[in-house]
């Protein structure tokens, strides 16, 4: 398994994060061949922002972080790739995001149970 932590950084993923899928990238052994040595690895991703991307809200459009990754990742390097999304991470220390610290707390609740939750079944599957 393979756990990434790649918050958002001006809309893109952190420079060490896209230096080390550069190096990972190898045409022919890892990716672009008819069998990546990676395909069907499970890969988790902890991706924050201190906003939010979702459908309806004014950023809509603007994630350049999941969706390259699931490119570089999934498509590219062949890996399962599972997405923990905590959002609104801003909420608490930006006066003008107050209204939305509901909304951040339920990001954060759901993200830790999610991160729990596969936790437990690799724990499981190690143990097996």
């Amino acid at each position: 398994m393979i756990l990434l932590g790649a918050p958002m950084y001006n809309y893109a993923i952190p420079s060490t994060l896209k230096a080390w899928i550069d190096h990972v990238f190898a045409v022919g052994r890892t990716s672009m061949t008819e069998h990546p040595s990676l395909a069907g690895k499970p890969a988790i991703v902890v991706t924050s922002r201190g906003g939010s991307y979702q459908e309806g809200t004014p950023q809509q459009g603007n994630d350049h972080v999941q969706t390259y990754l699931q490119q570089a990742l999934g498509t590219g390097l062949g890996l399962d790739v599972t997405f923990i999304v905590p959002e609104l991470t801003l909420a608490p220390t930006v006066p003008a995001m107050a209204d939305l610290v509901p909304l951040f707390e339920t990001s954060r609740s759901d993200s830790l149970a999610a991160a729990e939750s596969h936790a437990r079944k690799l724990a499981m599957r190690t143990a097996a």
